[in-house]
C-alpha cells in the first residue's frame, strides 16, 4: 500500500516543489522566505529519489502497475492533507487541539482512498492464493513444507487482520478516540514480537531463514521440491509450478508493503500527536524494508529459474464425451466377415491371415453380413480366432459394432455381460467339404458418415495488432472435425494481461464446395495417422501469439506463432512474429521415437489419473483399442478437450505442445499444454534503496515538524 501512497504524494510533491523554484520569491508564502534555493533543490531531489524507490517496490508485484493509474485530483487532495497536517502546535497536557483532529482525520481520509485501490488489487490475487491452495492440497501429509505452509498463512492471515482494522478505523475516523489510533500506531512500531514489526520478520525468516544451517531451506525451495516432478495437485490448482511460486512471491510481496505502510503510517501519526520527531525510526524502517524486499526477490528468482513452467490438464473426476474428452471414430475399428465375401469369386481357398488388405464384395446367401452394417472401405489385418461365436450387436446410435464377442473356445473379446439387442449365434461353415469358410477378425477403415476423422489445419491467430496474446488452447470437435481453439487476452505493461473470450472456430464440413484436403483439413487414414508430440517454447522476449497443426509427410505436425514484446510497455512487435516447429522426420540422423501404445483399453475406464508419458520429439499413431478388452471397437488415444489455461484466466504465456497422457494397458488422450512466461529475469533482486536514499539527505519532507 505505502508504494502507492508514496508514489502519489512524492508525484504530487515534486510538481509542487518544482513549482515553488519556478515562482519569484516574492510570491512565496512569508514564512518560506528564508528557504534557500539549494534547500529547495535537495528536497527536490529528496522527492526524486524516492520516486524512483516506490518505482521499485511498486515493481515487485506485478498487478501494482495497474492501481498506480490513480487520478490526478486524488492525487492533489491527498498532497494537501500534508499543509493541514504540518503546521507547527504545541501538543501539551494531553488536550486534542482542533487543528491535530483535522490533521489526523485528513491523513486516515487520504489513506482510504489509496486502500480502496489496494483492496481491488487483493480481490485480484486472492483468485489465486496460492499459499492456501497449496495447503488444502496438503493437508494431511505431516510433511515440513505443510508446517512452513501453515505458518506462513496464519502470518499473514494476521497482518491482513491489521490492515483490516485500520480500514475500519478508516471508515469510522469521526467516532474514535485519539487513544484507539494512537494505541493502534504503537502496536505498529512496537518492538513486542506479537506485533506488526515481529510478524514482518517472522514472514521474512520463512522466505529467507538467517541461519540456513539449522532452519534449513527456504519455502520456496521447499514448495519447488514438492511440485517439481508431475505433482497431481497442479492439475487442480491449474498453477504451473513456476506460476505457483511467482504468485506466493506477489502474495508475500503485498504482505510486506501493507506493514511498511501501517508502519510508516504509524510513525506519522505518532509525530503528529507530539510524541516524538521518528524521523530516524522511519529511515530505519524504509532501509529494513529494502533488506527484506531485496533477499525475497533474490530466493524467489533462485527458485523460479529452476521452476517448470508447463502446465496441462489431468483426468477429471468423471469423463463425460463431449464435455471432458471426444473420440476419432471409425478408425481401424474391428470387423467380423467371412472370407467368401473378401473375394472377388466368392470362394474359400484361403485362410484369415491372407487377407491383409482387401475390401467387402457381397454378402453370400445373407449370413451374419446381412445383419451388420458391411465395410464399405479398405478391410485390413485379419486373423483367426475361433470358427463359432455368440455377437452382442451395439445400439444403432452408437459408433461401436459390438459391444462384446464370445468366442465357442472361451476366449471373450470385449466386456461380456447382459446384451440389450440379444446375442447373434455366428457359426463358420465348410463348403463340399474341402474349404472351410471361416469367419474372421479384421480391421475397417471405413470414412463413412459415422466416422470423424478430420483434423482443422487452419491456424488459430491472436488479434496482434490490438496488442492481444494468447491465454488458453483447447481441442473443440465440431461436426467431424478436431479444431485448435484458443482464447486471447490484452497484453499491458510489465505482462499484465486483462483476459478476454474463446475466439470463435473457423467450423467447416470437409465435404462442402471449396474445402480441401490438405489445405483446409487432414484426413487420418491407415497410412497417415500418426500426430508428432512436441512441446515448443518461445525464445526469451517472446510471447504465444498463434497455433497451428500441419503436414509433414504422413505425420500431423503442430506448431506456434511467436511474438517479441517490450516487457515495459507491453506493446507486441507485430510485424516480427515467427513460427516455431520441431520439423524433425523419418528421413533425419536421429528420427522421432514412435510411442507405443501396448494393450490399448479405453481410456476413459482408468481408475487412476493418467500421466504425461510422452516425451518432446516423439509421435503416436491413432489405432484400435485392445481385441481382448474392447473388442477394438474403439479408436485411440481420445483427445482430451478440457480447457488449457491457468486458473486467473489471463497468464501470460510463451509456448504450448501436443502430449499424450497414458499408462501400459491404456489408449490414453491427446492433449494441449502451454508454457507460462519465465518471469525470472524481470525479478530484480537488487533493490536499490540505499542508492536513492542519502542518510544526509532531509528526511523530514513527509513528515510535519515538530516545534
Amino acid at each position: 500500500m505505502l508504494c502507492l501512497i508514496i508514489s502519489i504524494l512524492i508525484y504530487g510533491r515534486a510538481a509542487s516543489s518544482l513549482s515553488q523554484l519556478a515562482t519569484p520569491r516574492r510570491h512565496r508564502r512569508a514564512n518560506s522566505a528564508p528557504a534557500s534555493s539549494a534547500m529547495a533543490v535537495r528536497r527536490l531531489r529528496t522527492f526524486l529519489a524516492l520516486i524512483a524507490l516506490a518505482h521499485t517496490s511498486c515493481a515487485l508485484i506485478d498487478e501494482v502497475i495497474d492501481v498506480l493509474k490513480i487520478g490526478k485530483e486524488v492525487a492533489e487532495d491527498i498532497i494537501n492533507s500534508w499543509d493541514v497536517v504540518g503546521k507547527r502546535f504545541n501538543a501539551t497536557d494531553g488536550v486534542d487541539l482542533p487543528f491535530v483532529r483535522r490533521g489526523e482525520r485528513q491523513i486516515l481520509s487520504r489513506i482510504a482512498v489509496v486502500s480502496r485501490s489496494i483492496e481491488k488489487l487483493e480481490m485480484r490475487l486472492r483468485r489465486t492464493n496460492a499459499v492456501s491452495m497449496l495447503l488444502t492440497k496438503k493437508a494431511g501429509n505431516g510433511a515440513r513444507l505443510e508446517l512452513r505452509l501453515h505458518e506462513m498463512t496464519d502470518l499473514l492471515n494476521r497482518v491482513a487482520a491489521a490492515n483490516r482494522q485500520m480500514r475500519e478505523y478508516v471508515n469510522l475516523q469521526r467516532e474514535l478516540e485519539r487513544s484507539t489510533l494512537e494505541n493502534f500506531a504503537e502496536w505498529c512500531v512496537s518492538h513486542d514480537p506479537g506485533a506488526l514489526p515481529g510478524l514482518l520478520e517472522r514472514v521474512h525468516s520463512l522466505v529467507d531463514p538467517p541461519n540456513k544451517h539449522l532452519l534449513g531451506r527456504n519455502l520456496f525451495r521447499l514448495v519447488l521440491e514438492d511440485i517439481q516432478d508431475q505433482h497431481p495437485d497442479l492439475c487442480d490448482l491449474q498453477l504451473s509450478p513456476h506460476q505457483l511460486i511467482y504468485d506466493m512471491y506477489n502474495t508475500i510481496s503485498l504482505t510486506e508493503i501493507k506493514g511498511y505502510a501501517m508502519m510508516q503510517f504509524s510513525w506519522m501519526l505518532l509525530r503528529v500527536y507530539g510524541r516524538g520527531n521518528f524521523t530516524q525510526e522511519a529511515s530505519l524502517t524504509r532501509q529494513r524494508y529494502g533488506q527484506r524486499t531485496n533477499q525475497t526477490a533474490a530466493a524467489a528468482r533462485a527458485a523460479l529459474s529452476q521452476a517448470k513452467r508447463d502446465l496441462y490438464r489431468c483426468d477429471p473426476p468423471q469423463h463425460i464425451e463431449g464435455e471432458t474428452y471426444d473420440q476419432v471414430t471409425r478408425l481401424l475399428q474391428g470387423y467380423i466377415e467371412n472370407e467368401v465375401d473378401m473375394n472377388a469369386d466368392g470362394t474359400c481357398r484361403e485362410n484369415c491371415a491372407f487377407y491383409t488388405l482387401a475390401q467387402n464384395h457381397g454378402c453370400f446367401k445373407d449370413q451374419f453380413c446381412s445383419k451388420q452394417p458391411a465395410c464399405k472401405g479398405r478391410i485390413i489385418d485379419c486373423q483367426f480366432v475361433d470358427s463359432d461365436m455368440w455377437v452382442c450387436p451395439a445400439s444403432a446410435k452408437s459408433n461401436r459394432r459390438y459391444e462384446w464377442i464370445e468366442y465357442e473356445n472361451g476366449r471373450t473379446l470385449g466386456r461380456v455381460g447382459s446384451c440389450m439387442r440379444g446375442t447373434t449365434k455366428v457359426d463358420s461353415w465348410w463348403r463340399w467339404l474341402f474349404w472351410h469358410c471361416s469367419y474372421c477378425m479384421c480391421l475397417c477403415d471405413d470414412a463413412d458418415f459415422r466416422s470423424h476423422r478430420y483434423f482443422s489445419l487452419h491456424e488459430c491467430t491472436s488479434d496482434v495488432k490490438n496488442n492481444k496474446v494468447i491465454t488458453g488452447v483447447r481441442l473443440v470437435k465440431h461436426g467431424k472435425v478436431f479444431h485448435l481453439q484458443i482464447s486471447e487476452g490484452t497484453l499491458s505493461e510489465r505482462g499484465s494481461i486483462t483476459p478476454g473470450t474463446w475466439v470463435p472456430i473457423k467450423k467447416f464440413d470437409p465435404f462442402e464446395s471449396g474445402i480441401k484436403e490438405g489445405v483446409d483439413y487432414h484426413t487420418l487414414t491407415y497410412e497417415r495417422r500418426a500426430i508428432d508430440l512436441d512441446e515448443l517454447d518461445s525464445p526469451a522476449g517472446h510471447v504465444l501469439t498463434g497455433v497451428r497443426f500441419s503436414m509433414i509427410g504422413s505425420h500431423l505436425h503442430f506448431e506456434i506463432r511467436s511474438t517479441p514484446f517490450n516487457y515495459a510497455t507491453g506493446r507486441l512487435a507485430y510485424d516480427k512474429s515467427q513460427w516455431i516447429s520441431n520439423d524433425n522426420t523419418d528421413g533425419t540422423d536421429t528420427p522421432r521415437s514412435r510411442l507405443e501404445l501396448h494393450y490399448p483399453d479405453i481410456p476413459s475406464r482408468s481408475h487412476v489419473s493418467l500421466p504425461v508419458d510422452s516425451k518432446h520429439d516423439q509421435y503416436v499413431e491413432f489405432t484400435h483399442s485392445d481385441f481382448d478388452a474392447d473388442a477394438a471397437q474403439s479408436t485411440v488415444p481420445f483427445i482430451d478437450v478440457q480447457p488449457v489455461q491457468t486458473l486467473k484466466g489471463g497468464a501470460l504465456l510463451s509456448g504450448a505442445g501436443v502430449v499424450h497422457r497414458g499408462a501400459d494397458g491404456n489408449g490414453g488422450f491427446i492433449a494441449l499444454k502451454v508454457f507460462t512466461y519465465d518471469f525470472s529475469r524481470h525479478i530484480q533482486a537488487e533493490t536499490p534503496v540505499n542508492e536513492y536514499y542519502d542518510v544526509d539527505t532531509d528526511t523530514t519532507e513527509l513528515m510535519p515538524p515538530l516545534n
